[in-house]
């Protein structure tokens, strides 16, 4: 998962978004400063004080937006395993790591938490890039058809979907599966691929 990064002070930055809600904005920041150790949380100016996780939401209430590493470091603590837990080692091991390092297994579970449906997310994945990621597939898929010499009808029927899913696709306003895009790459003779980039 990449995520914001200021290089020059180390400090790395992840959208706190309702994962609960499928088109969720961001609510908070959480801000991780590499060299101090230090977690922050800013909450965004525009976000009501019921729609922030609980632990947030007093801080919203008396104005104060930013929140300091004691209780950042409590909201992050909720969500990953302890370092006394008994099999430390295997949750390290299953998640990639050799060390125990609060901000990568916050990462590694995506800030997911049994208390409320709040996650974190890659400031590259807000609704604005999703919505780029949607019309880049859309594009691609609108020229192999062309390419391939068929319409938008002719697609749908290879692929075994509705000429509408195909239409909405290729304008971006569609949250394709890979199964999808796999029928889609295999009724145009093509073979599907993924990059996930840094």
């Amino acid at each position: 998962m990449s995520r914001g990064s200021d290089e020059a002070i180390g400090v790395e930055t992840l959208d706190i978004v309702d994962g609960g809600k499928r088109t969720a904005s961001p609510c908070a920041q959480l801000r991780y400063d590499r060299g101090a150790g230090t977690f922050s949380i800013r909450i965004l100016p525009d976000a009501d004080p019921g729609d922030l996780p609980m632990l947030l939401e007093p801080f919203a209430r008396r104005g104060e937006l930013e929140v300091g590493d004691t209780w950042a470091r409590r909201w992050v603590e909720e969500r990953i395993v302890p370092a006394s837990r008994q099999n430390l080692g295997e949750v390290l091991k299953a998640n990639g790591l050799d060390d125990y390092d609060e901000f990568e297994l916050l990462l590694a579970g995506e800030g997911r938490s049994s208390q409320d449906e709040f996650v974190v997310r890659s400031q590259e994945a807000s609704p604005d890039a999703r919505q780029g990621a949607r019309a880049r597939v859309g594009a691609a898929v609108a020229q192999a058809r062309k390419e391939a010499g068929i319409t938008q009808a002719e697609l749908a029927r290879r692929a075994g979907i509705d000429q509408a899913v195909v239409s909405r696709l290729e304008r971006g306003q569609a949250n394709p599966t890979v199964g999808l895009l796999a029928d889609i790459a295999e009724a145009l003779g093509r073979t599907l691929s993924v990059a996930m980039d840094e």
